[in-house]
């Protein structure tokens, strides 16, 4: 019986002992956040350190990751700080503008143009003019004209269009094809890697099914060669030359309005000078109408004249008639 009880004794011990050591490991195995490295901890009952994270870190501090040093911060693809992006190389940028210019001496204005166009070592793509021939006498001139200048040049064709007359209107535009470019181009680098393959393998062709196949397949490389080279030459046509459009219009006086935000005053000074060169305008074209009809006119006159005698002569004798007693 005594041997019963000392054997349960036993056993009871044995397991308590054996939860203690289960707990220990677990919260030896699972460390908190922030609980340093240290060295391996004392042996505990259980014939284990108490302290297990030193071994998941391999040893010590000489397989921990070396602090990241501060270094310099990494610079916009645009190049040094406060760059453009109109001057960064690696972009791949088409400029467009637009422009509406009003002149009162539209001979002046066309040979500054020109002159601009040259000192920006540009060239014309189209010019139109319209107006001011001998069946559009009256009308004012106008004309259209496509610049293509380098891009290093387009700030200061800009800047020197405002010395051609008024700018009533411009817009600007830029678009980025750095993207589809460069796809083209490693695509064109493709196929000349293939194209230089198919030329070996067909300097060791010996049948002609087979001198036959590679010359065809050649033929479709070289096509896509001159379409992705094409597709090239045309994106550096746009991108090396920015784009132009300008509209200058003739016109008797520059229609410098004032804004919406000036007093009352200015705005109805403005208003009246208007009117009186308006006024002072129109009469001046109906004498320029007269000068050009003035033969037509003195038929009219004539005619006129004319009529108006015989309508006297016919109402004088109407008259004569209802004077007459009657019965004579």
């Amino acid at each position: 019986m005594k041997r019963r009880k000392l054997f349960a004794i036993s056993l009871a011990a044995m397991l308590l002992l054996g939860a203690g050591c289960g707990a220990k490991r677990a919260n030896s195995a699972s460390p908190s956040v922030g609980q340093p490295a240290t060295s391996a901890g004392p042996i505990g009952p259980c014939g284990e350190a108490e302290n297990e994270y030193w071994d998941m870190n391999m040893g010590g501090e000489d397989f921990l990751p070396a602090p990241e040093e501060p270094g310099e911060p990494d610079m916009p693809q645009g190049g040094a700080e406060g760059g453009s992006i109109y001057q960064n190389p690696q972009a791949k940028l088409i400029r467009r503008a637009e422009l509406t210019i009003q002149t009162e001496k539209f001979d002046e204005s066309e040979a500054a143009l020109k002159r601009l166009t040259a000192e920006c070592e540009g060239y014309f793509e189209n010019a139109s003019l319209y107006g001011g021939s001998r069946r559009d006498a009256y009308a004012n001139r106008s004309g259209e004209y496509t610049v293509r200048v380098p891009a290093e040049k387009y700030d200061q064709f800009l800047s020197g269009t405002g010395n051609l007359g008024y700018v009533t209107n411009k817009a600007e535009s830029s678009k980025d094809v750095g993207e589809e470019y460069f796809d083209i181009e490693a695509r064109l680098k493709t196929q000349r890697t293939k194209q230089e393959r198919l030329l070996a393998l067909l300097e060791k062709a010996e049948t002609m099914e087979d001198i036959i196949a590679l010359e065809s397949a050649l033929s479709d490389v070289e096509y896509q060669i001159e379409m992705y080279s094409s597709d090239l030459r045309r994106y550096d046509a746009l991108i090396g030359y920015s784009t132009f459009n300008v509209y200058l219009n003739e016109v008797n006086r520059v229609t410098e309005e004032v804004g919406e935000t000036a007093s009352l005053g200015a705005r109805m000074a403005a208003g009246f000078q208007a009117s009186v060169h308006g006024l002072g305008q129109g009469f001046q074209n109906f004498l320029v109408w007269v000068s050009y009809n003035v033969f037509l006119l003195v038929v009219l006159a004539a005619a006129a004249a004319a009529g108006v005698v015989i309508g006297k002569r016919k109402l004088k004798k109407l008259r004569e008639q209802e004077k007459k007693p009657d019965g004579e």
